[in-house]
């Protein structure tokens, strides 16, 4: 059995702040006329649920479309279920309480709660809860099988703390030239709450191909024991 964990793109969906809005625009539409309907997008690669490559934050880092495809398969996912309050983050304590299955997970999911608040598009976007920088250096350099992380919220990384601290979460998980560990996908706006107390099989989250660019939209799959 099969669960969806991504988010419908739309133009009303929340978004970071100040990140640009979707606009989906009616190319040609049957009921004008045309012989089909066809439509174009307007998108932010980092609205909605996707995925950040290392490119993202360093320079150096790969592109979406160079990442090897295996990056986006995962065995061993393991649910972190760490309720979070607004502004509050995410630390080491919280992480070792899952003791040795850190240690094989290729995936951690985040599951802060605050999902709950995501058609209040204002509030979700307001100082949600995120990663702190020592649970994501914790992360990159401890929890060497770890791939990728994702989470409940609009970003790994607080919308106050990150501009103020020059994103040391994101290049936490991203910047090799930070540490030389392998680096760690970052999935953020996932929706995580579909798969509490659900049985994981594996976790399925493809990529667009897109040349030379920092990110992608993603569906990310998740495969259940009915």
């Amino acid at each position: 059995m099969f669960v969806e964990l991504s988010y419908e793109l739309d133009e009303q969906m929340p978004i970071y702040p100040d990140s640009p809005v979707e606009e989906f625009i009616s190319h040609l539409r049957m009921s004008k006329g045309d012989d089909v309907n066809a439509s174009q997008i307007r998108h932010f690669l980092h609205n909605g649920t996707h995925v950040d490559a290392p490119f993202h934050f360093y320079n150096k880092g790969l592109t979406i479309d160079k990442l090897p495809i295996d990056n986006f398969v995962y065995e061993t996912p393991l649910l972190i279920d760490c309720k979070l309050d607004r502004s509050e983050l995410l630390e080491v304590n919280y992480l070792k309480n899952y003791g040795d299955a850190l240690y094989s997970a290729d995936l951690l999911l985040i599951y802060t709660g605050y999902s709950r608040v995501r058609n209040d598009a204002a509030l979700y976007a307001d100082d949600f809860p995120a990663v702190s920088e020592g649970a994501a250096k914790f992360i990159r350099t401890k929890l060497l099988n770890v791939k990728a992380v994702a989470i409940d919220t609009l970003s790994i990384e607080s919308c106050k703390l990150g501009p103020e601290n020059n994103f040391v979460v994101h290049k936490a998980f991203l910047d090799e030239d930070v540490y030389s560990e392998r680096t760690v996908l970052i999935y953020e706006d996932v929706n995580i709450a579909n798969i509490l107390n659900k049985q994981v099989k594996r976790i399925y989250a493809f990529p667009l191909r897109l040349k030379g660019l920092e990110a992608s939209p993603v569906n990310v799959v998740a495969e259940v024991i009915a």
